[in-house]
């Protein structure tokens, strides 16, 4: 299976927090607008992006070690997250996602604005290498590091420096390729198809959600939970 992801939205060079909205006969995935949006908390410090979130090409992220006991392992599916096995939060239960993530980082977050497509404007949150997002009534996330304490990996166990190898022996498959070379820079893991959707990647198929991994240097950088195949932003 492949999941083919045409990304639209892009930051703009000229400003950096506005979004840049590609010509309509590019799709523009919910997974792409929800990293974007993630990216863009103003709260965070006004000269620079978060260099955490958009790893260089020329460095190796740091691999997710073994949870010790005193670890908090905090769980992204396309249902929701949990913290050290507990109780599933939805994404479309954002108050209590924040406080769990609080809760496993310790602190309270940054909180800012985030500047959406069409001149929406979101609540942000921002711990060590974590972003959140809340569009209306859901949460979205991207994580581009884990934090002293704190680990982050999908259900199937891939994290900040798996391998593509070991995401794609999990269960990934091809995403998005960003730069056309023939090898995809974003994999998609806990697929699912969504009843009542129909995807616009795949016409005449259902509509597909699932955990965004983005790949460099065939090591996963960052996770964003939103993925999905049926929305147009």
């Amino acid at each position: 299976m492949r999941i083919r992801c045409s990304r639209g939205a892009i930051p703009s060079s000229t400003h950096p927090y506005a979004l840049d909205m590609r010509p309509h006969s590019r799709l523009i995935l919910a997974s792409a607008t929800a990293a974007l949006l993630g990216l863009s908390l103003t709260a965070c410090a006004p000269a620079s992006t978060d260099g955490s979130v958009t790893p260089s090409s020329s460095s190796s992220p740091v691999a997710s070690p073994s949870p010790t006991p005193a670890d908090r392992v905090v769980e992204i599916s396309v249902d929701g997250l949990s913290v050290d096995d507990g109780a599933v939060i939805a994404y479309d239960d954002p108050d209590g996602a924040v406080a769990a993530l609080t809760d496993a980082f310790g602190s309270a977050p940054t909180e800012g604005t985030v500047e959406g497509p069409y001149g929406a404007v979101y609540s942000g949150y921002d711990w060590q290498g974590t972003k959140a997002t809340v569009r209306e009534t859901r949460i979205d996330l991207v994580v581009s590091a884990d934090a002293p304490g704190v680990i982050f990996r999908t259900p199937e166990g891939i994290g900040i420096g798996s391998t593509r190898a070991e995401a794609m022996a999990a269960g990934a498959v091809d995403g998005w390729d960003e730069d056309g070379d023939g090898v995809a820079d974003y994999l998609s893991i806990g697929v699912r198809e969504v009843p009542g959707t129909s995807s616009l990647v795949n016409p005449g198929e259902v509509g597909v959600e699932y955990i965004d991994l983005k790949i460099t240097g065939d090591v996963v950088t960052r996770l964003s939970s939103g993925g999905n195949d049926f929305s147009d932003i």
